[in-house]
């Protein structure tokens, strides 16, 4: 069961709750303004639901067994994953298999760590008398274990992921199949002719079925084939392991030299994650306000060695801010970054690395940790987080009918060290509404001190310094 304060999170993120049927079971799901498909259940995923059904009616018939293995792939609020779980609960139940523990399991991933929470959040409600056979995972698009082999995969693939991501999507699904396993895929029909050829060359057609706005195709392994590829692997290497990633490849658009305040770095951007051309106007705020405060005069605690103790950035998107920071001198035994979109913060940590490589401190670059740890908001419940930090860099995503102003400052209260900083970059009127939010000072809670703001394009950077708490 979730905890009461991941409830309260999922809870103020919701736009919208809707009904909806699937072989004629009842579903309901909640919908957020932050996730694709606000409004209602998107036609696309209402086709390729169609479609599954059709083919679950075929396969009794045909002596094909019903799948153990399904992987959601880009699962959003969960609908896909949900439904197919719910369905071969019911299956398995009418001919009369043990459902507790449910002899299949279901795994639902997503880059975005809030269609994460959203996905068990709607798969602890439409399961619930039983066992959830359904596993959530902030990853990239096929990730998973080593090994791992599926005997469907279902995915209403993010036309706009990027062209080598969606190349590889079709080969590496294909390859990553059970025998006998297939693909259900639905894309947009301007990608029909695209998807129809990459498929032919890695497996074979089964099925296509063409609506007014998607097409719906369904698709298997050639049993001759020899399989190469297996599951994406995040971590780490990811960047270097999975180079279809790189916009253009690298040294392509979006890869190259940047400059803020008057510091050069460098960045690799990557498909699936904004601010792959410039850094954005929240970052060229943040950095003119660190530039005018004088980094060296904001205090920072101190580790034992000469760097300051750790620093947390949230949402720093493909790098800029970190990278910059780094490459202005900013020394820190440990880097955590964090945010919503893991394919942005293996990108971070990609551009982060390459920084501190190429400041004075690269021969102590193996010394310093970074950190990457998905969340829609500060990771303060994550059990590899130390506590505390000297410095607090963030730039919230603002998702219409949200308000996470408070829980920003309860948060920070939290993680901050005494005397510590904290640095947040929002839209001038969220940045206006997150500054009359600020706790007031008393004996029941530590007092922020505003160090100075700046505005930029529409954009506004607001620096505190948490006082030493009273004895």
């Amino acid at each position: 069961m979730w905890s009461g304060s991941i409830v309260n999170i999922v809870e103020s993120y919701i736009s919208k709750e809707v009904l909806f049927r699937f072989r004629g079971i009842d579903f309901s799901f909640a919908l957020s303004h932050g996730l694709f498909s606000s409004n209602d259940i998107d036609t696309g995923t209402r086709q390729l639901l169609r479609v599954l059904s059709k083919i679950w009616d075929a396969d009794p018939a045909a002596g094909r067994p019903l799948p153990r293995s399904v992987l959601d792939s880009g699962c959003g609020v969960g609908v896909i994953g949900i439904c197919a779980a719910r369905a071969l609960l019911e299956f398995y139940s009418a001919a009369g298999s043990a459902v507790c523990p449910p002899p299949f399991f279901v795994r639902a991933q997503d880059r975005d760590d809030l269609a994460r929470l959203f996905t068990e959040y709607n798969a602890e409600r439409n399961f619930p008398t039983t066992e959830v056979p359904v596993t959530a995972r902030t990853e990239p698009l096929l990730a998973g274990p080593e090994g791992c082999r599926w005997d469907l995969i279902l995915t209403n693939i993010p036309a706009k992921a990027g062209t080598p991501v969606l190349e590889d999507f079709v080969r590496r699904s294909v390859e990553l199949l059970s025998p006998g396993g297939r693909v259900i895929m639905v894309a947009v029909n301007t990608l029909v002719n695209f998807f129809r050829s990459l498929i032919e060359k890695s497996g074979t057609v089964l099925l296509e079925e063409t609506g007014k706005e998607h097409t719906v195709f369904v698709y298997q392994r050639r049993e001759a084939d020899t399989m190469l590829n297996g599951p994406v692997i995040a971590g780490e290497h990811f960047i270097q392991n999975n180079p279809f990633y790189l916009r253009s490849g690298a040294g392509g658009m979006g890869s190259g030299d940047y400059e803020m305040e008057g510091i050069c770095y460098h960045i690799d951007a990557v498909h699936g994650a904004a601010e792959f051309d410039r850094p954005g106007a929240a970052a060229v705020a943040a950095a003119k306000l660190v530039s005018r405060l004088g980094l060296e005069k904001i205090y920072l605690p101190q580790a034992q060695s000469d760097r300051c103790a750790a620093i947390l950035i949230h949402e720093s998107g493909q790098g800029h801010f970190p990278a910059w920071l780094l490459q202005r001198g900013l020394k820190t035994d440990r880097l955590v970054l964090s945010g919503r979109n893991i394919l942005a913060l293996e990108a971070a940590r990609h551009n982060t690395k390459a920084a501190l490589a190429a400041t004075a401190l690269a021969a102590k670059a193996a010394d310093m940790s970074i950190q990457v740890i998905p969340g829609t908001e500060l990771p303060v419940e994550h059990p590899a987080i130390p506590g505390a930090y000297s410095f607090i860099v963030a730039f919230p995503e603002t998702v219409p009918g949200a308000e996470r102003l408070t829980a920003l400052w309860e948060d920070i209260a939290r993680l901050l060290l005494p005397n510590g900083t904290a640095l947040i970059a929002l839209s001038s009127s969220e940045a206006e509404k997150f500054d009359r939010k600020k706790p007031a000072s008393g004996p029941n809670g530590p007092h922020f001190t505003r160090l100075g703001d700046i505005k930029r394009q529409g954009f506004r950077a607001l620096a505190y310094r948490r006082n030493q708490d009273p004895v």
